[in-house]
């Protein structure tokens, strides 16, 4: 994979924390986060995930897979958002997961990704949730 001299995104670029159990995948995840010009921190478990977010104040978007072992991802999302409550999600899972709606999306803002998926699709799908949240 050839390295990008200037991130695909124009928008500013994010810290997103990254939350993926399947090793190859989080590493291909991680790429293509850093390829969109944002930071991607990476968490094997829900538990490290958990660690991280605390310790840190600067996560603009949780990005997590729904089956992690030691906790699900929406159980995840819902942990984390008991201190930001409009912390963005973007659950990337091959469970269950269809097309994104059309329309607006749900306060705090959230989507789901079908795995596996392009990068444009990465892209969108982080476009369309930051879109929604209102800049401090």
């Amino acid at each position: 994979m050839s390295r990008r001299k200037t991130p695909l995104s124009p928008q500013r670029p994010y810290v997103v924390l990254l939350v993926e159990d399947e090793p190859l995948i989080a590493l291909t995840l991680v790429d293509l986060i850093e390829e969109l010009g944002h930071t991607a921190i990476e968490a094997m478990t829900a538990g490290d995930a958990l660690q991280i977010f605390r310790s840190r104040d600067d996560i603009d978007l949780l990005v997590t897979d729904i089956g992690l072992p030691d906790l699900a991802g929406d159980a995840l999302a819902a942990e984390c958002r008991s201190a930001m409550p409009m912390l963005p999600v973007i659950f990337a899972t091959g469970h269950n997961a269809g097309a994104a709606p059309d329309g607006p999306l749900p306060a705090p803002p959230t989507l789901r990704l079908a795995k596996p998926f392009q990068i444009q699709e990465l892209e969108a799908a982080i476009n369309r949730v930051m879109a929604n949240v209102v800049p401090n």
